[in-house]
Formats: structure tokens, sequence, C-alpha cells
């Protein structure tokens, strides 16, 4: 019995045909085609793929597709030849069922775009036809009134006569002291040269210097001329509300 390639090869040369022209027709690449007509079916990736050109090849030459498939299958056996066959799955064209649906959804989707765009360019019109809502306006800010600042009353200057009596003994030289503030006992003591002391009291305060011309005294903030001579010993009062030491003792 004549072999499958040989069938397909002699047909073809019947035909006038070269691999060339089949490669074109059938989309089977040349070197799978030369597989064919030789038997080398071993040089086809799978069986599955040899079946599919087997069937397209013969269809493609004019022959009984169904024996050629029957006589190839009986050169190439395999256990799927027990179940229904199936059909190929390389179309005519060369194509699989996967990039034949593919193909098909290109114009499916151009299908789909096309659909939106008329549906946009439908009722366009109509939305840029709408008014648009009148714009809102704000409310102008409220500017608040600048408060006047409220005045406060001058402070009263206060001096030390009206808080009560202050006294300030300055040493320039080294001066015995003593002091007697509202009747009460309250230093007694000698002021080195450039010691500082200030007394104060409610209502009188008696200062006695052991050495009057060595200190500088002012009473209630006010600078008094000297008292005495140094070694002269000399008392004094000062008083609520005034500024002037009084001289109760002198030597």
């Amino acid at each position: 019995m004549e072999k499958v390639g040989e069938m397909l090869r002699a047909a073809r040369q019947a035909k006038g045909i070269s691999l060339r022209e089949a490669e074109e027709a059938t989309k089977i690449r040349l070197r799978y085609l030369e597989a064919l007509e030789k038997g080398e079916y071993d040089q086809i990736p799978g069986r599955v793929y040899a079946l599919g050109f087997v069937r397209n090849y013969a269809r493609f030459l004019g022959l009984d597709v169904q024996a050629v498939v029957q006589q190839f299958k009986q050169e190439y056996p395999s256990d799927e030849d027990n179940y229904p066959a199936e059909e190929s799955s390389l179309t005519a064209t060369g194509l699989s069922p996967g990039k034949r649906m593919r193909w098909l959804l290109v114009p499916a989707v151009l299908l789909v775009l096309w659909g939106i765009n008329w549906l946009y360019n439908h009722y366009r019109p109509s939305l840029e036809q709408r008014p648009s809502p009148p714009p809102v306006t704000e409310p102008a800010p409220v500017t608040p009134e600048p408060q006047q600042p409220i005045s406060q009353p001058p402070p009263v200057a206060t001096t030390p006569q009206d808080q009560g009596v202050e006294v300030k003994v300055r040493a320039a030289g080294d001066c015995w002291v003593g002091v007697i503030i509202d009747g009460k006992n309250d230093f007694s003591g000698t002021l080195k040269a450039g010691e500082n002391k200030v007394f104060l009291g409610k209502e009188k305060i008696s200062v006695t210097l052991g050495s009057a011309g060595a200190v500088e005294i002012t009473v209630n903030g006010q600078v008094q001329p000297p008292l005495g001579r140094v070694g002269d010993v000399v008392t004094f009062e000062a008083t609520k509300g005034s500024n002037q030491a009084r001289i109760t003792r002198k030597p």
C-alpha cells in the first residue's frame, strides 16, 4: 500500500505545485511539508500537529481526507486513536483555535468601541446644552469694628513720705550708728567706710551718729547737708511726710 508521504508528493507533483507554493497556500512551513512527504514524522513537533498538517495538506491537494488520515494513523499509531476523532487544533489556515479566537475578538472589540463613540456623539449635544448652575456668591466678609482701648487711669506716684519714713546712711568713714524706729531700738553698730544702710519706719526714725561728718544722710529721698563734723556726736529725727532731718542733739 502506498504510504501517506508518497501519496501527498505524487498529488502535488501531478498538479504541478512546488513546495514553496504549497507552503504559501496551506500556511504550513516548508520543512514540515518535506517531512510529511518523506514520512519523517519525528521532525514535526508532536503527533497532533502532524495529524493536522496531513489533514490540511490532503484537503489542499484534493485527496480523500478521511482515507489519508486513516492511512496516517496506521503508519503513526497512538492510543488516542481509540477515542472518537476530534477536530484538529489546526485549521486550514494553520491557526490554532486560540489564535482564531483572538482574531475573532478584534472585530468584536472594534464594534464595542464604535458603539461607545456613537453614544458619546449622540448624547453630547444634549449634555452641553444643559444650563450651568448659577454661581454661588459668598457673603462679603464682615470687618469687625476696631475696639477703642480702655483708658486706664494714670498710676498715682507715691513718695517715701506717703509710704512712711526712709533714712539712708552712707559711710564715707568709720562711724558708730544707733537707730530707734517708731520707739523701738532697731540697730546699733559701726558702719565701715563704703558701707550703706537703709532704715524704714511708719512714723518716726531717730538716728544717733558717732561721727556726723563721716556719713551722708538721705531722708525720704532728699540728701541732707552735713549734720556735723568728723567726730561730732549728733542725734536727728526723720518723720513721715517730711524730707528734712531735725537735729535734736548736737555737741
